[in-house]
């Protein structure tokens, strides 16, 4: 009977075929954990499941109408995941950090279109800086506009470690 169950174990090395599908308990335990510090890999072990698997979960599609994905990271870790519809001017966010100074908008859980524009200008340069033409000429820009800056600087600042990942959707018709 052992040898029938060592055999079966086995059988499957590689962990390939059709992986099972996670309950929403599973899922909260999953961002939970991962609010918690754990990395994606971790996760995945520990649901015994591939780390695409993981972040298919985790990362589900973004709203209807949304064409923007940006994603708040400190380091390597995701803390906001921010879903930007234009044509409605509408903001999604899920936060997946308890740690408020690493959430894109602090304590607020449904910020408005006011809050994400602030957000991005909190983001980028101020536009009255002393060299802000030299500024956008060097970033191949010739406007001053948050979101533009934003892309191509991904957000840095020299205040903090935090960044932005962009990821783009086609627009559903």
């Amino acid at each position: 009977m052992a040898k029938i169950a060592a055999e079966l174990k086995t059988q499957n090395a590689r962990n390939a075929g059709r992986k099972k599908k996670f309950t929403l308990v599973d899922i909260n335990a999953m961002e939970k954990l991962l609010a918690q510090g754990c990395t994606i890999q971790q996760v995945a072990e520990q649901f015994g499941t591939s780390r695409r698997i993981v972040t298919k979960y985790v990362n589900p599609k973004p709203n209807k109408g949304c064409t923007l994905r940006m994603t708040y990271m400190y380091g390597r870790r995701p803390c906001t995941v921010i879903d930007v519809d234009f044509l409605r001017q509408k903001v999604y966010i899920r936060n997946r950090t308890d740690d408020l100074l690493h959430r894109a908008f602090g304590v607020v859980e449904n910020p408005s279109w006011e809050d994400f524009e602030e957000f991005l200008k909190s983001r980028c340069f101020p536009p009255s800086r002393g060299n802000v033409k030299a500024e956008l000429q060097a970033l191949g820009l010739t406007d001053y506009d948050p979101l533009q800056i934003v892309e191509k600087t991904h957000g840095r600042t020299v205040e903090d470690s935090l960044w932005l990942k962009f990821q783009y959707y086609p627009a559903e018709s």
